[in-house]
């Protein structure tokens, strides 16, 4: 009967530790609950921090990669209450899932009635060339404001990726590289992929690393096995991955450095150009950067098609397809502004070598 009691006793404590431990965490929820939307801006006026605060807390930061467009990056926080308006920060997931801890060095929040401090300090030792693009070490205010939850940055929006897929290897190469930046605050800048026939690309992220002045060696960042929709996993540490989408002009920033452009135009006949001065080459990548990529169109004109093939050292390379002027891609069609600076570039260009 003692030893019934006795068991009947330790359930009936460890019920209650477990219904305390349930009532503090829904007291500390709806403490935050009252600074949904708190949000600190940038130089430019931009928010670059917002408090999603309901059912959880989240953090969403807005930055940009090599484009006017702002990228939303979310991070989910566990909080540890400290000692009055004080919280630490104990658990960081960022949106892959993936544990992001033990990237932080200190990571504190301060939640007063009209405002939430919050201090950050990254470990350089684990990530690579010091504060992140998207979160990054120093002391922010966030105040009440208009910004809510899924919404972009005032004044901004938010890349439009959602019909480009399926992507082409290179383009899996480049939404890599901005991957891993991402997950280590380094741009791998050397790539090469490797075609594996059964619908995956293998991805190595690496970088020269110059010995002496006779000799170096590859130092490798990263190792990524992806399908054609960017998921699949680290070669390296084994866990899932799905890299970003990206837009067309974060897809040019981050494709590297063409060896050979091939131009080839079907009009009436069809003509094939190759050019490889490096100039005009990054010339016309730095146009398709500027290219406005609008909504899905009907129109169609199969008489008058150009493609561009941007062809790399490991011999991937990333075609485009335009018809007249609109861009042609998976069998669909979008609205497209800017397609005749590049046009002109290039007949320039050919006039000068005298190939027109």
């Amino acid at each position: 009967m003692k030893r019934r009691q006795r068991i009947r006793g330790i359930a009936f404590l460890l019920a209650a530790v477990m219904l305390w431990g349930y009532s503090a965490q829904k007291e500390a929820a709806d403490t935050y609950e009252a600074y949904q939307g708190y949000a600190c801006q940038d130089g430019s006026g931009h928010i670059k921090y917002g408090l999603e605060t309901e059912n959880g807390i989240r953090l969403h930061c807005f930055f940009q990669s090599g484009s006017p467009e702002y990228t939303e990056d979310i991070y989910e926080l566990k909080l540890s209450p400290g000692e009055g308006e004080k919280a630490s920060v104990e658990q960081v997931i960022d949106g892959q899932g993936v544990d992001l801890t033990a990237s932080f060095r200190k990571f504190d929040f301060s939640f007063y009635p009209d405002r939430v401090i919050m201090e950050v300090e990254r470990d350089t030792d684990l990530l690579a060339g010091g504060a992140s693009d998207n979160l990054e070490t120093g002391e922010y205010t966030l105040t009440a404001s208009d910004w809510k939850p899924g919404s972009a940055p005032a004044g901004e929006k938010q890349a439009e990726t959602d019909s480009l897929a399926p992507w082409q290897d290179r383009e899996l190469v480049a939404m890599a590289r901005v991957y891993y930046r991402k997950e280590a605050n380094f741009l791998a800048p050397e790539t090469e992929c490797v075609d594996n026939g059964d619908g995956t690309l293998t991805i190595h992220l690496y970088e020269i690393v110059q010995d002496d002045e006779e000799t170096s060696h590859t130092g490798t960042s990263a190792w990524y096995t992806v399908d054609a929709y960017g998921k699949g996993k680290d070669d390296v540490f084994g866990n899932e991955v799905k890299l970003p989408e990206l837009s067309l002009a974060e897809l040019a920033e981050y494709m590297g450095t063409p060896s050979k452009l091939t131009y080839i135009q079907d009009a009436e006949a069809r003509q094939e150009w190759e050019l490889t001065d490096g100039t005009v080459i990054a010339e016309c990548l730095q146009a398709v950067k500027k290219l406005e990529i609008g909504e899905e169109t009907d129109e169609r004109a199969s008489d008058a098609g150009d493609t561009l093939i941007f062809t790399f050292a490991d011999g991937s390379a990333w075609r485009l397809e335009f018809e007249a002027g609109n861009l042609r891609r998976n069998e669909r069609y979008y609205k497209t502004e800017g397609w005749n600076r590049i046009r002109l570039l290039l007949k320039d260009e050919l006039e000068g070598e005298g190939m027109l």
